[in-house]
């Protein structure tokens, strides 16, 4: 893949899309008006192609929902939006990102992460929405190190 993503910020207040098709596709939407949850509109080619964002608490982050549109899919582009996201995430002092799946453990495992306790995130994660109201018990935890000795 070839073609450079883009990241479009959202601010709050135009998030009405992306949480429609994020809640549509069964991934957390609830909360995207909060301050705390920093949103992108991933674009190829002018055209929005999907949504991720992360919450970030210290040197750690939640990473929050991947979504690709439909016609996007196993094309490669999640790999490539994470590959991007690593980056920017490292250029932030990010060091440790967490996430909870249900449904993705396979794809995040090929792209480095590990699953964990989720008893093992830190406590300010452990405290957001997504841990405790949208993603249940059951849900897959996972972590992966962006230490600069791992890159």
């Amino acid at each position: 893949m070839t073609t450079k993503l883009t990241f479009l910020p959202l601010p709050p207040r135009q998030r009405d899309e992306a949480a429609s098709q994020l809640a549509a596709a069964g991934l957390c939407s609830h909360d995207l008006e909060q301050p705390q949850v920093v949103l992108f509109a991933v674009q190829k080619d002018d055209r929005t192609i999907g949504y991720w964002g992360y919450e970030r608490y210290g040197e750690a982050a939640l990473f929050r929902s991947l979504y690709l549109k439909p016609d996007y899919r196993q094309q490669g582009y999640g790999r490539q939006i994470w590959q991007q996201a690593e980056a920017l995430l490292r250029q932030l002092g990010i060091r440790q990102v967490y996430l909870l799946t249900d449904t993705a453990t396979d794809f995040f495992s090929r792209l480095g992460f590990v699953v964990v306790a989720r008893a093992s995130a830190p406590p300010a994660i452990r405290q957001t929405s997504e841990f405790v109201t949208f993603c249940p018990s059951g849900s897959v935890c996972m972590t992966i190190s962006l230490s600069a000795a791992e890159k």
